[in-house]
């Protein structure tokens, strides 16, 4: 590992940032209509730590070294302090309306401003920018592994919260996914 300093820190920050996440839950959701997680995804979400946070952990070619600089250590931290604040802009602006499930609270909202106004899943737009910066902090294949499986289950549940919004908010949520990007923004928007 290029510096062990660097992965503290990044760990730290996500550690920080679980807290808030936490912190900020409600206690009570009114749910109404919801899409069950997939057992598979569930299993993946426990891969994608391992790969990710326990680096130490990995034994054969999940310990192959893909880069051993300081300097793309310190990106990717600069990555992970960046995509864990978009994050939080995120779920700031979603506000009651988040949830880790997959569901449609009553007197859900459809949130269109902030980072919503770019990007209709920026939450997983943070959260891949600061596992891609975990991931360069690391520098090992188990992580690079991790990171694509990361992207993987995001992109998934994505399309899942895409159906939900779909059926809930119809025509104006089909006005505002053409005009905003998935995970990426669109770049005649910006």
């Amino acid at each position: 590992m290029p510096s062990l300093t660097l992965w503290n820190e990044a760990n730290a920050l996500w550690l920080l940032f679980t807290l808030y996440f936490v912190a900020s839950m409600r206690h009570r959701i009114q749910v109404k209509r919801a899409l069950p997680l997939p057992s598979f995804e569930r299993i993946c979400l426990l891969l994608v730590t391992a790969l990710l946070f326990f680096p130490r952990t990995h034994l054969s070619f999940l310990a192959v070294r893909f880069h051993s600089s300081y300097a793309v250590a310190l990106a990717g931290l600069i990555l992970t302090i960046i995509g864990l604040a978009f994050s939080a802009w995120a779920r700031d602006v979603l506000g009651r309306n988040w949830s880790g499930r997959v569901i449609i609270q009553v007197d859900h909202q459809l949130i269109t401003a902030g980072p919503y106004a770019y990007v209709r899943h920026p939450l997983y737009t943070g959260l891949l920018t600061a596992l891609t910066g975990t991931t360069l902090v690391s520098g090992d294949l188990g992580s690079l592994l991790g990171l694509f499986l990361a992207i993987n289950i995001f992109r998934l549940k994505a399309q899942r919260e895409e159906q939900l919004l779909q059926a809930e908010f119809g025509e104006g949520y089909a006005v505002y996914r053409a005009h905003t990007g998935g995970i990426l923004p669109r770049i005649a928007h910006i």
